[in-house]
C-alpha cells in the first residue's frame, strides 16, 4: 500500500481486521509486535496495553539474565549503527581517525559493565554462560557500521584488555571437549593475536593459568595434545606457543631438544635454551651452545644476530676476548646496524686493526645492497614483539658511517660528492653526515673543542643518522647519538698520530671548496625557496663554515663568506634573523 493514508481508511482498515481476528490471533499479533519494541520502548509499549508500572526484580546474582541484557544492548547498538548516515550527516565536520568510536561514546559503559558482569560469572564459575556472553560481547566489538566505525576492547578503557581475553580464553577451553581442545583453543588465540599493537596481541598459555586459581582441567592431557598440534602448524605465533608448552612440560632440556633436532624450522627454541642456561649461570654451555647453532643455522638467517648476542654475552663473563670478537662479527654480518658496527668497533684494539674490521664490514654491506637489486630499503614497524627474523638493508648513512670509520674518507665523500643538498633530515642521509665530520676534521680541533655552531651542526646530523626511522624524533640526545659521538670523539683524537688519518695539502683544499660550494648550494636552497623551518639549519651552515675557516686562521675569507651569505639574501628577513643568532654563538 503506498501513499498517505487518511485517518478515515486507516480507522476502517483498523477494524475490520480486529473483527475478523480471534481472541488468539490478536494474542499473537500482539506478540509479534512485542518483539520488535527496542528495549528502550519496552515500558512504553506496556503502558499502552494499559499494564500498569512494571518494574524488573531484583537479581539473585549479578549475572542473572546476562545474556538477554547483551541482545538488548545489542539491539540498541543495531539500531544507532543503522543511524550512521544521520550521525554522519550531522557531524561531517569531524576529523576522522581520531577516534573510530565516537558515534558509539553512549555505549562504553553500558558494553564494560556487561563485561565485568560477565567476569564475575567467570570468577563464581560460570563457565558455559561466561563463554557465551563473551562470545556475544566479541559479536558486538566486531560489528561495523558502513563507514568501519564501531567499539573495540582499547575504547573501554576501564577494562583490563589482557584479562578480558584471558578469562574468555580459559572458557573456550573450559567448554571444549578434550579431542577438539587443541584446535578450537589455537583458532581462538590466533583470532586475538590478530590485532597489532594491542595488550592482548601476544596471549599464552600462561595467561589461561594464571587467570584462575584453579588448575586446567586434563591439563596432563591436553599438553601432549597440544604439543602434537603445534608441530602442524607453521608461523610465529605456533612457534611461540610450542615453545612455550616444551618449557612448560620439559623444562630447558626439552628446549634443548627442541633446538637441537628442530632448530632450523625453530630457531627461537635456541633463544630460549640459552636464556634459560644463562639464569642458571651456566655460560660456558651457552658459548658452546651458541657456537653449534651458528654452524647448524643457515648464514642468511637474521636470527642469527640475536644468537651471536648470547655468545658474546657469555664471553664478556668468561672474559674470552676471541670469543666476544668472533661473535660481534657474526652479529654484525646477519644484521648491519649502527649499534652493531659500533660494537665492532669498541671489540677491537686501537690501531689499524680497527680500520680493517671497518673496512670489511663497509664491503659486507656493500655487498647486501648490490644484492637487494630493487635500490629499496622497506622499513615497517614491527608488528610482533621484535625484530629478530627480519632483514636489514644498510642504508647510505650506515655505509657513510663504517667509511669514515676505516678511515675511507675518499670513498665517503665520492659517494656524496654530487647527491641532492636537501633531505639531510631523512635518517638514511649521509651528505650531511661526512659534510659535517669533514668540516670538523678541517677544523684541526678535537670533538671536546668543536665551535658552537661546528658542534652544533655535527651533533644534529650524527643524531639524524642514529635515531631509528619509524620513531623519528629529535627531542633530547639519542643514547646511540651519543655513544657514537664518544666514538668518533675518540677516533679523531687517536687518529691525530696516526698517518691514516692525516689529510695532506692537497686534500685538505679539495675537500673545503666541497665543503662550501655544497654548503653554498644547500643554504640558496633553503633559503630561495623559502624553506622557513629549516632557516636556522642554513644560518647554522653558514657560521659552521665560518667557525672552520677561523679556525684556518683564514679570518678574512670567514668575514666573506659570512658577508656574501647575508648581501645574498637582504630581504629574507627571517633568515637574517636566525644568521644574527647564530653569530652570536660564534667564538
Amino acid at each position: 500500500m503506498n501513499g498517505k493514508l487518511s485517518l478515515k481508511t486507516f480507522w476502517e482498515a483498523v477494524e475490520q481486521r480486529l473483527a475478523e481476528c480471534s481472541a488468539d490471533e490478536l494474542r499473537d499479533i500482539l506478540r509479534g509486535m512485542a518483539r520488535h519494541v527496542s528495549p528502550s520502548a519496552r515500558g512504553e509499549f506496556l503502558a499502552q496495553l494499559g499494564a500498569g508500572v512494571v518494574s524488573s526484580p531484583t537479581p539473585a546474582t549479578p549475572w542473572e539474565a546476562l545474556l538477554d541484557d547483551i541482545e538488548d544492548l545489542f539491539l540498541e547498538f543495531q539500531e544507532a549503527m543503522a543511524s550512521a548516515d544521520e550521525w554522519e550527516e550531522d557531524n561531517w565536520r569531524y576529523e576522522y581517525g581520531e577516534d573510530s568510536s565516537r558515534p558509539y561514546d553512549d555505549f562504553v559503559e553500558p558494553v564494560t559493565l556487561l563485561f565485568e558482569r560477565t567476569a564475575l560469572a567467570f570468577d563464581h564459575g560460570e563457565l558455559p554462560l561466561a563463554h557465551q556472553a563473551y562470545r556475544r560481547l566479541f559479536d558486538l566489538l566486531d560489528a561495523e557500521d558502513d563507514y568501519g566505525r564501531g567499539l573495540s576492547l582499547f575504547h573501554l578503557t576501564g577494562l583490563d584488555q589482557k584479562e578480558v581475553v584471558a578469562r574468555y580464553l580459559r572458557a573456550v577451553y573450559e567448554v571444549t571437549p578434550l579431542a577438539r581442545r587443541p584446535s578450537v583453543l589455537y583458532e581462538e588465540m590466533s583470532r586475538f593475536s590478530e590485532y597489532p599493537f594491542s595488550a592482548h596481541q601476544h596471549m599464552m598459555l600462561e595467561d589461561l593459568l594464571q587467570i584462575s586459581p584453579h588448575p586446567l582441567p586434563d591439563q596432563e592431557a591436553f599438553f601432549k595434545a597440544w604439543v602434537a598440534f603445534l608441530h602442524t602448524q607453521s608461523g610465529s605465533r605456533a612457534d611461540a606457543w610450542l615453545r612455550e608448552a616444551v618449557r612448560m612440560t620439559e623444562g630447558t632440556a626439552g628446549l634443548e631438544r627442541l633446538a637441537r633436532t628442530e632448530g632450523r624450522r625453530h630457531p627461537r627454541a635456541y633463544l630460549d635454551w640459552f636464556t634459560d642456561l644463562e639464569e642458571a649461570g651456566q655460560y660456558r654451555e651457552v658459548l658452546v651452545a651458541a657456537r653449534e647453532a651458528l654452524e647448524a643455522l643457515p648464514d642468511d638467517l637474521p636470527i642469527r644476530a640475536a644468537i651471536a648476542d648470547h655468545l658474546c654475552a657469555a664471553a664478556s663473563v668468561l672474559k674470552d676476548t676471541e670469543s666476544l670478537r668472533a661473535g660481534r662479527w657474526e652479529a654484525f654480518l646477519a644484521k648491519p646496524t649502527l649499534a652493531r658496527l659500533l660494537d665492532l668497533w669498541e671489540v677491537f684494539p686501537v690501531g689499524k686493526e680497527r680500520f680493517t674490521w671497518m673496512q670489511r664490514a663497509a664491503q659486507h654491506m656493500e655487498q647486501i645492497r648490490a644484492r637487494n637489486t630493487s635500490g629499496e630499503h622497506p622499513y615497517y614497524p614491527a608488528l610482533d614483539l621484535d625484530d629478530l627474523e627480519r632483514p636489514v638493508v644498510p642504508d647510505d648513512a650506515l655505509l657513510a658511517h663504517a667509511r669514515l670509520l676505516a678511515g675511507n674518507w675518499a670513498t665517503a665523500h665520492r659517494a656524496v660528492a654530487d647527491k641532492k643538498v636537501l633531505g639531510w633530515s631523512r635518517t638514511s642521509s649521509d651528505q650531511g653526515l661526512v659534510l659535517s665530520f669533514l668540516l670538523a676534521l678541517l677544523s684541526g680541533q678535537p670533538r671536546q673543542a668543536l665551535s658552537p655552531n661546528l658542534e652544533r651542526l655535527w651533533l644534529w646530523n650524527l643524531q639524524i643518522t642514529t635515531l631509528d626511522r619509524w620513531t623519528y624524533s629529535l627531542t633530547g640526545e639519542n643514547e646511540l647519538g651519543q655513544r657514537a659521538d664518544r666514538i668518533y670523539a675518540n677516533y679523531l683524537v687517536g687518529g691525530e698520530e696516526n698517518s691514516q688519518l692525516r689529510l695532506e695539502a692537497g686534500q685538505e683544499a679539495t675537500y673545503l671548496a666541497w665543503c662550501l660550494d655544497v654548503a653554498r648550494k644547500r643554504i640558496d636552497a633553503i633559503v630561495s625557496n623559502q624553506h622557513r623551518k629549516s632557516y636556522n639549519k642554513a644560518a647554522n651552515l653558514t657560521v659552521a663554515c665560518a667557525e672552520v675557516l677561523s679556525h684556518r686562521g683564514e679570518i678574512n675569507a670567514a668575514d666573506a663568506w659570512v658577508r656574501d651569505i647575508r648581501e645574498r639574501f637582504p630581504r629574507h628577513h627571517a633568515f637574517q634573523r636566525e644568521l644574527r643568532t647564530a653569530l652570536s654563538r660564534r667564538t
